[in-house]
């Protein structure tokens, strides 16, 4: 009888345990959907706006001949305010000596071989500039160095139309990200971030859009 009463006890036991793991396994399933859609959700950049009083920008589309061999950079650059001489800088792009590596076909760039290249701002609103030829490709072990400034853009970052904390706090996650086609998702790109500069630097290592963002 004590054997008999000691194996229903085991078995109770075993039992509870089985429900136990069930009942756990089946909360904890739910987290990697969530999980998912947190990932997707993080890379749907929100752009920055304008200020009310940012002036234009000046020089919407530029062009430039990168060489292979010479470090050679362009800028984009605001209108100055009335009354001033000086204007800020919206993009600075810096091709290097050794950063040009392939042309849109694949062919290589050889040193002394010159690229047209030009940068088009093709979204006021959102300040989202186009890099043109699309294709050309630069080495990744030089690449080439992108820095966009949000000096010009409306400080209340969160557009609540109030400027607090939150708005500080959105404002140190300021990247750079980059969009290969019009259909095609953002992505962030690996981003320094100059807060008393109002700038953020990122490597580029192809042509495509580019916006500051978060």
């Amino acid at each position: 009888m004590h054997r008999l009463q000691s194996l229903c006890l085991a078995a109770l036991l075993g039992t509870m345990a089985c429900q136990s793991e069930s009942t756990s396994f089946s909360a904890a399933a739910p987290s990697t959907p969530m999980a998912k859609q947190a990932s997707t959700a993080a890379r749907t950049p929100r752009f920055l706006r304008p200020a009310p009083n940012a002036p234009t920008i000046a020089t919407p589309a530029v062009s430039f001949y990168a060489k292979r061999g010479v470090t050679r950079q362009v800028l984009m650059l605001y209108h100055a305010p009335p009354g001033e001489t000086d204007s800020t800088v919206f993009v600075r792009f810096k091709v290097g000596a050794k950063s040009l590596l392939a042309r849109p076909n694949g062919s290589r760039i050889a040193p002394g071989d010159s690229v047209r290249i030009t940068l088009t701002l093709v979204d006021p609103d959102a300040l989202i500039v186009d890099f043109q030829p699309a294709g050309l490709r630069f080495d990744p072990r030089e690449p080439a160095e992108l820095r966009m400034s949000f000096a010009e853009t409306d400080p209340d970052v969160s557009g609540d139309g109030t400027v607090n904390r939150q708005d500080t706090r959105l404002t140190r996650m300021l990247k750079i990200w980059r969009e290969e086609t019009v259909t095609a998702p953002w992505m962030t790109l690996p981003s320094d971030l100059f807060i008393g500069a109002h700038e953020v630097e990122a490597p580029v290592a192809g042509f495509t859009r580019y916006v500051v963002a978060y």
